[in-house]
């Protein structure tokens, strides 16, 4: 399993499916998109989830991708994203996940057996770089007045629904 994380709420969604695909009886590497990934060949499944912002997977993520993009042509795939907007509904949360996840699958010609979609983490205490921080201090109260109070933390990543879909993943892999 491949995924990329900004500032490490995709880190936990990736271990929880790892875990998941470890007790459906698979052998699980957990790899970070930035560390040096293992050649795809050797895998029967592989799985590549990302975290979103300002609407784009991680670069790590959509180079991997990229990269091994007609080997996983040809490979059992899975792939997942963890967002704030997998939280919203009716047609927000259904033009997100179409733009975050189907799209990521159309671009790379890939014929995944399941894909994902996620609460997300977000942490305005730690930095998200110069400018969102930048952004979010100047936007405080606007913010704040739209329901965003940016001195929570907001974690709408539902445990058992990553665990459910890395066993639905399992069994729709061994089944094909």
């Amino acid at each position: 399993m491949v995924y990329g994380t900004r500032w490490g709420g995709t880190v936990s969604v990736a271990k929880n499916v790892g875990e998941a695909l470890k007790e459906a009886g698979s052998e699980v590497d957990v790899v970070n998109a930035k560390a040096n990934v293992p050649q795809v060949d050797s895998y029967d499944l592989v799985v590549v989830g990302s975290g979103v912002r300002a609407d784009k997977w991680t670069k790590e993520t959509l180079r991997f991708l990229k990269k091994n993009a007609d080997t996983l042509k040809t490979k059992k795939t899975a792939l997942f994203v963890s967002c704030q907007m997998a939280d919203c509904e009716g047609e927000a949360r259904e033009k997100a996940e179409q733009a975050y996840l189907w799209k990521v699958v159309e671009r790379y010609g890939l014929h995944p057996v399941s894909c994902g979609f996620f609460g997300g983490f977000l942490d305005f205490s730690k930095s998200h770089g110069l400018l969102v921080d930048i952004i979010v201090r100047v936007n405080r109260r606007n913010l704040r007045k739209n329901g965003l109070d940016t001195s929570k933390i907001y974690d709408t990543r539902c445990w058992s629904s990553i665990k459910a879909w890395g066993l639905e993943v399992a069994e729709k892999a061994a089944l094909l």
